[in-house]
Protein backbone atom coordinates (compact mmCIF):
# COMPACT_ATOMS: atom_id res chain seq x y z
CA UNK A 1 0.00 0.00 0.00
CA UNK A 2 1.38 3.58 -0.94
CA UNK A 3 1.98 5.94 1.45
CA UNK A 4 -1.19 8.02 -0.54
CA UNK A 5 -3.45 5.21 0.21
CA UNK A 6 -2.37 5.18 3.99
CA UNK A 7 -3.24 8.70 4.49
CA UNK A 8 -6.42 8.42 2.34
CA UNK A 9 -7.65 5.62 4.98
CA UNK A 10 -6.21 7.88 7.89
CA UNK A 11 -8.36 10.71 7.07
CA UNK A 12 -11.30 8.63 6.21
CA UNK A 13 -11.48 6.16 9.34
CA UNK A 14 -9.73 8.62 11.98
CA UNK A 15 -12.90 10.02 13.11
CA UNK A 16 -14.92 6.69 12.74
CA UNK A 17 -12.77 5.11 15.25
CA UNK A 18 -12.33 7.93 17.68
CA UNK A 19 -16.03 8.81 17.36
CA UNK A 20 -16.84 5.19 18.33
CA UNK A 21 -14.24 4.90 21.29
CA UNK A 22 -15.39 8.13 22.64
CA UNK A 23 -19.54 6.66 22.44
CA UNK A 24 -18.43 2.94 24.03
CA UNK A 25 -16.30 5.07 26.77
CA UNK A 26 -18.52 7.40 27.73
CA UNK A 27 -21.52 4.94 27.83
CA UNK A 28 -19.62 2.58 30.09
CA UNK A 29 -18.22 5.41 32.49
CA UNK A 30 -22.08 6.58 32.61
CA UNK A 31 -22.68 2.79 33.78
CA UNK A 32 -19.93 1.65 35.87
CA UNK A 33 -18.77 5.22 37.32
CA UNK A 34 -21.32 7.73 37.37
CA UNK A 35 -22.84 7.47 41.44
CA UNK A 36 -25.06 10.73 41.53
CA UNK A 37 -26.13 9.22 45.05
CA UNK A 38 -23.47 11.26 48.01
CA UNK A 39 -22.14 9.20 50.13
CA UNK A 40 -19.49 10.51 52.91
CA UNK A 41 -15.94 9.57 52.95
CA UNK A 42 -14.06 7.51 55.52
CA UNK A 43 -13.32 10.30 58.24
CA UNK A 44 -15.84 12.72 56.58
CA UNK A 45 -15.73 15.23 54.85
CA UNK A 46 -12.35 17.04 54.34
CA UNK A 47 -11.61 21.29 54.11
CA UNK A 48 -11.17 22.60 51.04
CA UNK A 49 -9.95 25.83 49.96
CA UNK A 50 -11.26 27.54 46.83
CA UNK A 51 -9.69 29.56 44.27
CA UNK A 52 -11.01 32.58 42.37
CA UNK A 53 -8.69 34.57 40.26
CA UNK A 54 -10.16 37.09 39.14
CA UNK A 55 -8.93 40.65 36.41
CA UNK A 56 -11.39 43.14 35.51
CA UNK A 57 -14.62 40.75 36.47
CA UNK A 58 -17.20 43.55 37.85
CA UNK A 59 -19.19 41.95 35.75
CA UNK A 60 -19.93 38.46 36.34
CA UNK A 61 -18.06 38.17 40.17
CA UNK A 62 -20.85 38.65 41.95
CA UNK A 63 -22.66 36.17 40.64
CA UNK A 64 -19.90 33.88 41.33
CA UNK A 65 -19.18 34.72 44.70
CA UNK A 66 -22.96 34.42 45.75
CA UNK A 67 -23.23 30.89 44.40
CA UNK A 68 -19.87 30.04 46.34
CA UNK A 69 -21.80 31.40 49.49
CA UNK A 70 -24.74 28.73 48.72
CA UNK A 71 -22.47 25.84 48.65
CA UNK A 72 -23.00 22.87 50.68
CA UNK A 73 -20.09 21.96 52.37
CA UNK A 74 -18.74 21.77 56.34
CA UNK A 75 -15.28 23.28 55.97
CA UNK A 76 -14.79 25.51 53.05
CA UNK A 77 -12.22 28.45 53.05
CA UNK A 78 -13.49 31.03 50.12
CA UNK A 79 -10.47 32.83 48.27
CA UNK A 80 -10.95 35.70 45.54
CA UNK A 81 -7.92 36.47 43.62
CA UNK A 82 -8.02 39.69 42.80
CA UNK A 83 -5.28 40.23 39.96
CA UNK A 84 -4.80 44.28 39.93
CA UNK A 85 -7.88 44.63 38.06
CA UNK A 86 -8.45 48.36 37.11
CA UNK A 87 -12.19 47.99 37.42
CA UNK A 88 -14.35 47.44 40.43
CA UNK A 89 -13.75 44.07 40.44
CA UNK A 90 -12.39 44.48 44.42
CA UNK A 91 -15.57 46.17 45.67
CA UNK A 92 -18.37 43.99 43.91
CA UNK A 93 -16.31 40.87 45.10
CA UNK A 94 -16.46 42.47 48.76
CA UNK A 95 -19.89 43.27 48.80
CA UNK A 96 -21.07 40.11 47.33
CA UNK A 97 -19.16 37.87 50.14
CA UNK A 98 -20.59 40.35 52.75
CA UNK A 99 -20.03 39.45 56.39
CA UNK A 100 -19.78 35.43 55.29
CA UNK A 101 -16.27 34.47 57.28
CA UNK A 102 -15.50 32.09 54.68
CA UNK A 103 -14.56 34.72 52.29
CA UNK A 104 -11.89 36.45 51.72
CA UNK A 105 -10.46 39.20 48.84
CA UNK A 106 -6.99 39.15 48.15
CA UNK A 107 -6.15 42.87 46.69
CA UNK A 108 -2.31 43.54 46.79
CA UNK A 109 -3.06 45.74 43.47
CA UNK A 110 -0.26 43.69 41.62
CA UNK A 111 -1.33 42.21 37.76
CA UNK A 112 1.15 38.76 38.24
CA UNK A 113 -1.15 37.00 35.42
CA UNK A 114 -3.48 34.61 35.63
CA UNK A 115 -0.93 31.02 36.33
CA UNK A 116 0.97 33.29 38.78
CA UNK A 117 -1.89 34.18 40.70
CA UNK A 118 -3.29 30.97 41.01
CA UNK A 119 0.00 29.50 42.52
CA UNK A 120 0.08 32.32 44.75
CA UNK A 121 -3.30 31.45 45.67
CA UNK A 122 -2.28 27.63 46.40
CA UNK A 123 0.34 28.12 48.56
CA UNK A 124 -1.96 30.60 50.41
CA UNK A 125 -4.63 27.68 50.88
CA UNK A 126 -5.42 26.58 54.20
CA UNK A 127 -6.48 22.81 53.06
CA UNK A 128 -5.45 20.02 51.03
CA UNK A 129 -7.73 19.92 48.51
CA UNK A 130 -7.66 23.01 46.39
CA UNK A 131 -10.66 23.80 44.13
CA UNK A 132 -9.92 26.53 40.97
CA UNK A 133 -12.91 27.93 39.48
CA UNK A 134 -13.37 31.14 37.05
CA UNK A 135 -14.74 34.35 37.99
CA UNK A 136 -17.56 33.78 35.26
CA UNK A 137 -19.06 30.50 36.78
CA UNK A 138 -21.74 29.71 39.42
CA UNK A 139 -21.06 26.85 41.35
CA UNK A 140 -23.90 24.19 42.21
CA UNK A 141 -24.55 23.95 45.76
CA UNK A 142 -23.37 20.32 45.79
CA UNK A 143 -20.93 20.73 43.27
CA UNK A 144 -17.94 20.17 45.69
CA UNK A 145 -18.98 17.20 48.05
CA UNK A 146 -19.16 15.58 44.61
CA UNK A 147 -15.87 15.99 43.58
CA UNK A 148 -14.52 15.60 47.09
CA UNK A 149 -16.23 12.05 47.04
CA UNK A 150 -14.54 11.31 43.24
CA UNK A 151 -10.91 12.63 44.79
CA UNK A 152 -11.42 10.67 48.01
CA UNK A 153 -11.89 7.06 46.06
CA UNK A 154 -7.89 6.62 46.00
CA UNK A 155 -4.94 8.57 47.21
CA UNK A 156 -3.63 8.41 43.43
CA UNK A 157 -5.98 11.40 42.12
CA UNK A 158 -4.24 14.25 41.85
CA UNK A 159 -7.05 16.51 40.56
CA UNK A 160 -10.49 16.13 39.46
CA UNK A 161 -12.24 17.45 36.58
CA UNK A 162 -15.78 19.21 36.54
CA UNK A 163 -18.63 19.17 34.57
CA UNK A 164 -19.07 22.57 32.87
CA UNK A 165 -22.33 23.25 32.01
CA UNK A 166 -23.50 26.27 29.08
CA UNK A 167 -25.62 28.94 31.04
CA UNK A 168 -25.99 32.20 28.51
CA UNK A 169 -27.94 29.88 25.83
CA UNK A 170 -30.39 31.15 23.21
CA UNK A 171 -28.17 32.01 20.34
CA UNK A 172 -26.76 29.51 17.38
CA UNK A 173 -23.19 30.14 18.42
CA UNK A 174 -24.15 29.31 21.96
CA UNK A 175 -26.07 26.13 21.21
CA UNK A 176 -23.28 24.73 19.28
CA UNK A 177 -21.27 25.00 22.08
CA UNK A 178 -24.16 23.27 24.22
CA UNK A 179 -23.69 20.16 21.96
CA UNK A 180 -19.84 20.42 21.90
CA UNK A 181 -19.98 20.30 25.61
CA UNK A 182 -21.80 16.78 25.60
CA UNK A 183 -20.60 15.69 22.66
CA UNK A 184 -17.10 16.08 22.50
CA UNK A 185 -15.97 17.61 26.04
CA UNK A 186 -18.08 15.11 28.21
CA UNK A 187 -17.57 11.57 26.66
CA UNK A 188 -14.03 12.39 25.66
CA UNK A 189 -13.45 12.96 29.26
CA UNK A 190 -15.35 9.77 30.52
CA UNK A 191 -13.31 7.65 28.19
CA UNK A 192 -10.40 8.97 29.71
CA UNK A 193 -11.32 8.79 33.29
CA UNK A 194 -11.90 5.02 32.74
CA UNK A 195 -8.05 4.98 32.79
CA UNK A 196 -7.78 7.51 35.29
CA UNK A 197 -6.14 9.84 32.70
CA UNK A 198 -8.03 13.02 31.65
CA UNK A 199 -5.74 14.81 29.67
CA UNK A 200 -7.57 17.98 30.83
CA UNK A 201 -8.27 19.63 34.17
CA UNK A 202 -9.89 22.94 33.09
CA UNK A 203 -9.96 25.95 35.16
CA UNK A 204 -13.49 26.27 34.86
CA UNK A 205 -13.85 23.71 37.39
CA UNK A 206 -10.95 21.58 38.92
CA UNK A 207 -10.08 19.89 42.38
CA UNK A 208 -6.61 19.52 42.95
CA UNK A 209 -4.36 18.29 45.91
CA UNK A 210 -1.99 21.14 46.88
CA UNK A 211 0.91 19.57 47.69
CA UNK A 212 0.99 17.40 44.26
CA UNK A 213 0.57 20.67 42.18
CA UNK A 214 3.00 22.27 43.91
CA UNK A 215 5.56 19.15 43.86
CA UNK A 216 5.62 19.70 39.94
CA UNK A 217 6.02 23.20 40.07
CA UNK A 218 2.71 24.65 39.86
CA UNK A 219 0.96 26.34 36.94
CA UNK A 220 3.25 27.33 34.30
CA UNK A 221 2.62 31.56 33.22
CA UNK A 222 4.56 30.86 29.92
CA UNK A 223 1.55 28.39 28.52
CA UNK A 224 -1.00 29.50 26.60
CA UNK A 225 -3.31 26.71 28.23
CA UNK A 226 -2.01 26.77 31.73
CA UNK A 227 -4.17 24.24 32.73
CA UNK A 228 -3.83 21.66 30.25
CA UNK A 229 0.08 22.20 30.81
CA UNK A 230 -0.50 21.53 34.62
CA UNK A 231 -2.65 18.39 33.88
CA UNK A 232 0.19 16.59 31.46
CA UNK A 233 2.75 17.10 34.52
CA UNK A 234 1.06 15.43 37.15
CA UNK A 235 0.30 12.38 34.75
CA UNK A 236 3.94 12.97 34.02
CA UNK A 237 4.54 12.54 38.00
CA UNK A 238 2.60 9.30 38.14
CA UNK A 239 -0.65 10.35 39.57
CA UNK A 240 -4.18 9.98 38.06
CA UNK A 241 -6.72 12.58 36.72
CA UNK A 242 -10.71 11.86 37.29
CA UNK A 243 -13.65 13.31 35.76
CA UNK A 244 -17.25 13.88 38.30
CA UNK A 245 -19.88 14.19 35.98
CA UNK A 246 -22.07 15.52 38.70
CA UNK A 247 -20.09 17.97 40.09
CA UNK A 248 -21.82 21.11 38.16
CA UNK A 249 -20.61 24.46 37.13
CA UNK A 250 -22.44 27.19 34.65
CA UNK A 251 -19.97 28.72 32.37
CA UNK A 252 -20.42 31.45 30.10
CA UNK A 253 -19.02 31.53 27.11
CA UNK A 254 -18.60 33.20 23.73
CA UNK A 255 -21.78 34.39 21.78
CA UNK A 256 -19.71 35.98 18.79
CA UNK A 257 -17.69 34.64 16.17
CA UNK A 258 -14.68 36.93 17.18
CA UNK A 259 -15.14 35.38 20.75
CA UNK A 260 -15.21 32.14 19.95
CA UNK A 261 -12.05 32.48 17.10
CA UNK A 262 -10.28 33.93 20.30
CA UNK A 263 -11.16 31.31 22.64
CA UNK A 264 -10.30 28.44 20.07
CA UNK A 265 -7.01 29.97 18.72
CA UNK A 266 -5.78 30.29 22.23
CA UNK A 267 -6.72 26.73 23.16
CA UNK A 268 -5.19 25.56 20.04
CA UNK A 269 -1.84 26.98 20.15
CA UNK A 270 -1.75 25.90 24.22
CA UNK A 271 -2.24 22.35 22.61
CA UNK A 272 0.54 22.74 20.31
CA UNK A 273 2.87 24.51 23.39
CA UNK A 274 2.30 21.16 25.44
CA UNK A 275 3.22 18.59 21.83
CA UNK A 276 5.89 20.27 21.70
CA UNK A 277 6.92 20.86 25.75
CA UNK A 278 6.11 17.13 26.92
CA UNK A 279 6.26 15.26 23.56
CA UNK A 280 9.76 13.84 23.80
CA UNK A 281 8.75 12.55 27.81
CA UNK A 282 5.58 11.79 26.88
CA UNK A 283 6.02 9.44 23.88
CA UNK A 284 9.04 7.92 25.96
CA UNK A 285 8.40 4.11 26.88
CA UNK A 286 8.24 5.07 30.66
CA UNK A 287 4.97 7.03 30.54
CA UNK A 288 3.44 4.41 28.00
CA UNK A 289 -0.09 4.77 29.62
CA UNK A 290 -0.32 8.61 28.77
CA UNK A 291 0.11 7.45 24.88
CA UNK A 292 -3.64 7.28 24.03
CA UNK A 293 -4.40 10.77 25.23
CA UNK A 294 -1.00 12.26 23.06
CA UNK A 295 -1.46 10.83 20.19
CA UNK A 296 -5.52 11.77 20.09
CA UNK A 297 -3.89 15.16 20.55
CA UNK A 298 -1.41 15.05 17.82
CA UNK A 299 -3.23 12.50 15.05
CA UNK A 300 -6.27 15.37 15.32
CA UNK A 301 -4.13 17.81 14.64
CA UNK A 302 -3.16 15.65 11.78
CA UNK A 303 -6.10 14.80 10.34
CA UNK A 304 -7.48 18.21 10.30
CA UNK A 305 -4.16 19.16 7.92
CA UNK A 306 -4.78 16.34 6.14
CA UNK A 307 -8.91 17.08 5.48
CA UNK A 308 -7.74 20.61 4.31
CA UNK A 309 -5.35 19.47 1.83
CA UNK A 310 -7.56 16.41 0.98
CA UNK A 311 -10.49 19.41 0.53
CA UNK A 312 -8.44 21.48 -1.68
CA UNK A 313 -7.60 17.84 -3.65
CA UNK A 314 -10.76 17.19 -4.20
CA UNK A 315 -12.35 20.60 -4.97
CA UNK A 316 -9.72 21.45 -8.10
CA UNK A 317 -9.95 17.69 -9.38
CA UNK A 318 -13.42 17.84 -10.17
CA UNK A 319 -13.40 21.16 -11.41
CA UNK A 320 -10.30 19.63 -14.10
CA UNK A 321 -12.11 16.55 -14.36
CA UNK A 322 -16.13 16.66 -13.58
CA UNK A 323 -16.74 13.30 -15.22
CA UNK A 324 -14.35 11.76 -12.65
CA UNK A 325 -16.08 9.91 -9.22
CA UNK A 326 -13.31 10.89 -6.70
CA UNK A 327 -14.73 13.94 -6.04
CA UNK A 328 -17.60 12.14 -5.43
CA UNK A 329 -16.42 9.47 -3.27
CA UNK A 330 -14.90 12.04 -0.90
CA UNK A 331 -18.01 13.81 -0.79
CA UNK A 332 -20.41 10.78 0.37
CA UNK A 333 -17.43 9.96 2.91
CA UNK A 334 -17.80 13.28 4.19
CA UNK A 335 -21.40 13.35 4.44
CA UNK A 336 -20.62 9.50 6.26
CA UNK A 337 -18.47 11.75 8.81
CA UNK A 338 -21.03 13.71 9.55
CA UNK A 339 -23.50 11.09 9.99
CA UNK A 340 -21.12 9.61 12.57
CA UNK A 341 -21.04 12.82 14.38
CA UNK A 342 -24.87 13.53 14.68
CA UNK A 343 -24.66 9.74 15.80
CA UNK A 344 -22.41 10.62 18.17
CA UNK A 345 -24.20 13.79 19.98
CA UNK A 346 -26.96 11.67 20.03
CA UNK A 347 -25.17 9.17 22.29
CA UNK A 348 -24.09 11.79 24.56
CA UNK A 349 -27.11 13.41 24.55
CA UNK A 350 -28.76 10.22 26.22
CA UNK A 351 -25.95 9.87 28.44
CA UNK A 352 -26.06 13.68 29.96
CA UNK A 353 -29.93 13.94 29.96
CA UNK A 354 -29.75 13.54 33.39
CA UNK A 355 -28.02 16.32 34.15
CA UNK A 356 -29.09 19.01 30.87
CA UNK A 357 -33.00 18.08 30.42
CA UNK A 358 -32.77 20.79 28.01
CA UNK A 359 -30.04 19.55 26.16
CA UNK A 360 -32.13 17.72 23.24
CA UNK A 361 -33.61 21.06 22.30
CA UNK A 362 -30.48 22.42 21.31
CA UNK A 363 -30.10 18.87 18.64
CA UNK A 364 -32.42 20.98 16.71
CA UNK A 365 -28.83 22.26 15.24
CA UNK A 366 -27.18 19.05 14.65
CA UNK A 367 -27.11 19.82 10.77
CA UNK A 368 -25.08 22.84 11.16
CA UNK A 369 -23.07 21.67 13.99
CA UNK A 370 -20.51 19.37 11.98
CA UNK A 371 -20.23 21.67 8.83
CA UNK A 372 -19.96 25.32 10.92
CA UNK A 373 -18.44 24.83 14.00
CA UNK A 374 -16.07 21.94 13.09
CA UNK A 375 -14.91 24.80 10.50
CA UNK A 376 -13.86 27.23 13.08
CA UNK A 377 -11.63 24.51 15.45
CA UNK A 378 -10.48 23.35 11.96
CA UNK A 379 -9.33 26.75 11.03
CA UNK A 380 -8.25 27.74 15.04
CA UNK A 381 -5.99 24.52 14.89
CA UNK A 382 -4.14 25.35 11.51
CA UNK A 383 -3.79 28.46 12.52
CA UNK A 384 -2.32 28.62 15.86
CA UNK A 385 -1.70 25.05 16.81
CA UNK A 386 0.60 24.84 13.90
CA UNK A 387 2.58 28.28 15.53
CA UNK A 388 2.54 26.31 19.17
CA UNK A 389 4.36 23.36 17.80
CA UNK A 390 6.68 24.98 15.98
CA UNK A 391 7.53 27.70 17.97
CA UNK A 392 6.58 26.39 21.28
CA UNK A 393 5.48 28.90 24.39
CA UNK A 394 5.92 32.57 24.27
CA UNK A 395 8.87 34.00 25.85
CA UNK A 396 7.00 36.41 27.90
CA UNK A 397 3.85 35.53 30.12
CA UNK A 398 0.26 34.94 29.22
CA UNK A 399 -2.17 37.51 29.68
CA UNK A 400 -5.52 37.73 30.39
CA UNK A 401 -7.42 38.64 27.16
CA UNK A 402 -10.73 37.45 26.93
CA UNK A 403 -13.63 39.81 27.67
CA UNK A 404 -16.45 38.99 29.61
CA UNK A 405 -20.34 38.83 28.79
CA UNK A 406 -22.46 40.91 31.54
CA UNK A 407 -24.37 38.20 33.51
Amino acid sequence: MHALDLLLVFLAFYPVVTGAAWMVGGVLFRVLEERPRLVTPPGGWPGVTVLVPAYNEEQVISRCVEALRQVDYPELEILILNDGSKDGTVAAARAAAGDDARCTVLDDGVNLGKADRLNDGMRRARHELVLVTDADTHLHPEAVRHLVARMTRSPRYAAIAGSPRVTNRGSVITTMQMLETASLIGLMRRTHALAGRVGTVAGVLGLFRRDAVLAVGGYDAQMATEDIELTWRLLEAGHLTGFEPDALVGMEVPQTVRGIWAQRTRWARGQGEVLRTHGRRVFSPRHMALWPIALEALLSYVWVLTMLIATVYGVVHWIRFPGDTKFQWMLAWGVGIAVIAMLQIAVATAVELRLDPKLPYACLLLPLYPLAYWTINALAAISAQTQGLVRGPRAKRVVWDLPRSSP
